[in-house]
Parts: structure tokens; sequence; C-alpha cells
């Protein structure tokens, strides 16, 4: 039963997504986590691409979530299939506007202003974007 409920949300994923397989929904990464943590003086690893914020070691796309509150990802483990979190190590430092915050998972994951980042699965090589604007609650962050 656990197995149908799990096949049948990862379809509902599939299907919001626009995707046909599970490969181009979640790519080669199904763990909901891009290993991308701060560099060594622990300050937010961003960085920004053709006025886009990107992550600074891979140069992806980074995204905000409507649905999200200060400091707090509304985006659970199904959600994060398709919109992986941009983590942070347990000992990362807040720096400008880029700060850490605990998930309820006791992982840590990068915010800006308070609104935590993602990656969109998607987005397979850098200047992609395809998830702006995805369901008018996802949005690419422009870089000031």
């Amino acid at each position: 039963m656990k197995k149908i409920l799990m096949t049948s949300a990862l379809m509902g994923v599939l299907a919001l997504t626009g995707c046909s397989t599970l490969k181009n929904a979640v790519g080669t990464d199904d763990s909901g986590m891009h290993d991308v943590y701060s560099n060594t003086n622990n300050m937010a690893p961003v960085t920004s691409k053709n006025g886009i914020l990107v992550d600074a070691k891979n140069h992806m796309t980074l995204y905000t979530y409507d649905k999200d509150s200060m400091n707090r990802s509304e985006c659970g483990s199904v959600c994060m299939v398709a919109w992986p979190a941009f983590m942070a190590s347990s000992n990362a430092k807040a720096s400008g506007q880029f700060a850490p915050f605990q998930r309820e998972d006791g992982k840590y994951q990068w915010a800006m202003n308070g609104k935590p980042l993602y990656f969109y699965a998607n987005d397979t090589k850098v200047g992609d974007m395809h998830g702006d604007e995805k369901f008018d609650v996802w949005h690419v962050i422009h870089a000031k």
C-alpha cells in the first residue's frame, strides 16, 4: 500500500512538472537535495550569471517559492523531487541578505531575505531557467 501511495505521489509530481519520465523530472539526482555547501569561509556560495542568481559552484539557477514563509520551507519531500533545496552546512554563517535556516528535517537550507532557495530538477545545464514562473509560484531571482 505504501509503495502504491509513493508511486501515485510521484506520478502527480511528474504530471505537475510536465515530465514524461522520472529522469526528466529529477535527472540523476533523486535525493531532493543538492550537495552545494558553503565555501571555506562559510558564506553563501552564490553569484550571478546573466543577471540571475545562481550557486557559485555549478552556476545553476536558484528559485524562490511563493508559498514559503520567513525561514520556513513549504516544499516537502515530494515537492523536493522536482525542486531540490539549496542546502547549507550546519556551521554556515549569514552574509548580507543570505542566511542559513534549519529545516523541519533538521538540515540547513540557504535563504535570501528569509525566502528559502531551491534548484529546479529540469534545469540540466548552466543558463537553464525552465522553472521560472512555473505554476505562477516559482521564480528566478534577478541579481541587483
